[in-house]
């Protein structure tokens, strides 16, 4: 059965590049509640995971996110390419990508969140071993809980025992972030079902991402890789988007050539009203995860993402991308001729036509400076 209309949301940032990304139960026995850095003790706020602890309500109307458990990640250092292991973020970008670099002695994180407005970020939470020397923080300015509080090398630090939290004052308030992670005020988790769905989804990965938009009428999306001995999972989750016409075996058929579940061992597809959720497995020794920005490069810049929405018309013989948010860099729409349409505005669309019988690949890359990353590839056939 031909799908006449299916629409993709995809989503992706040149920090975390698609390849991967959202996950269900998993069976990867990661454990971030152990591993969530607390830095007050308390035992309520510790058994919550970090993304659903420290982003507070005020962190973006449209929230992104990223986070990677590290201490998973070093866990199954023997499993994994060294490849892999190269390219996995182990200290954040941005402000908080500067902040840790004048650091002395390498730290060592359990684990890294960031997030912030899409394509911003500016929100920055690491729980492990470090220490302050080389920052020249000068005296703290509050004291909040176990945490003192700096404003130095232009961002908002706080930092205990075992969490440092960087915000870039432009962007968000360092305030905010301790009420949510310290007291529970204000958690985005609390007053929003959409990215409550969507931490259920990514469950306990070790690399996750997604971007939520405040509205529930909008689509939200989330991924993770979840790392374990034998096997890594991999889930997607779009939450808010209309399911009316295409089954999950349809969509299943549609994804199984595109990445990266045509580097799975198996997959699947199901649709719960609203909600699409793939899931699929590889074998930890084949999983491949590419970062634009990798740990080396940490903190050189703020990465580039953006969230496009694709249509594929097979009674039309059209695509049409709309570029739905971007900090900075442009998207560009390209199949087997090139590069076919350039998106730098929010809202801003391109069509490609087609013929009958014309087969084509269509990618959708987000670009900043010398830097691009494939948010989508899809092949389509009228």
């Amino acid at each position: 059965m031909d799908i006449h209309r299916r629409k993709l949301l995809a989503t992706g940032a040149n920090g975390l590049v698609v390849g991967g990304a959202g996950c269900l139960n998993d069976d990867s026995g990661s454990d971030e509640t152990a591993a969530d850095g607390s830095g007050n003790g308390d035992a309520d706020q510790g058994s919550l995971a970090p993304r659903a602890r420290w982003i507070p309500a005020s962190a973006g109307s449209e929230l992104y996110f990223s986070s990677t458990d590290l201490e998973t990640v070093r866990s199954h250092e023997d499993a994994l390419r060294p490849e892999t292991i190269d390219e996995v973020p182990f200290a954040p970008h941005g402000a908080g990508g500067r902040v840790v670099g004048r650091i002395e002695t390498d730290p060592t994180f359990e684990y890294v969140l960031e997030f912030g407005p899409s394509g911003e970020a500016g929100h920055y939470v690491m729980g492990g071993e470090f220490d302050l020397d080389g920052l020249d923080l000068g005296e703290p300015v509050e004291t909040v809980g176990e945490f003192e509080r700096f404003e130095a090398a232009g961002a908002s630090i706080a930092a205990s025992s075992d969490t440092l939290v960087v915000v870039d004052p432009e962007i968000g308030s360092v305030d905010d972030v301790l009420a949510a992670g310290i007291d529970g005020t204000d958690r985005r988790v609390d007053g929003s079902e959409p990215f409550e769905t969507v931490l259920e989804r990514v469950g306990d990965g070790t690399l996750a991402f997604g971007i939520v938009p405040e509205s529930a009428d909008e689509v939200a999306v989330g991924r993770s890789w979840s790392v374990a001995a034998e096997t890594t999972a991999y889930t997607q989750v779009l939450h808010g988007t209309d399911t009316s016409d295409v089954t999950a075996d349809e969509l299943q058929s549609e994804l199984a050539s595109s990445a990266p579940f045509d580097r799975l061992d198996e997959f699947s597809v199901a649709i719960e009203t609203d909600t699409v959720v793939a899931t699929g497995t590889v074998a930890t020794t084949e999983f491949r995860y590419a970062n634009s920005i990798s740990k080396r490069q940490a903190g050189t810049g703020r990465p580039v993402r953006a969230t496009v929405s694709v249509d594929v018309e097979t009674a039309t013989q059209s695509v049409t991308v709309e570029l739905a948010a971007i900090g900075s860099g442009r998207v560009e729409v390209r199949d087997g001729g090139g590069t076919q349409a350039t998106l730098t505005e929010r809202g801003e669309e391109a069509t490609l036509e087609y013929a009958v019988g014309d087969s084509e690949t269509i990618s959708v890359v987000v670009v900043g400076g010398d830097s691009e990353s494939v948010l989508l590839t899809e092949p389509v056939e009228f």
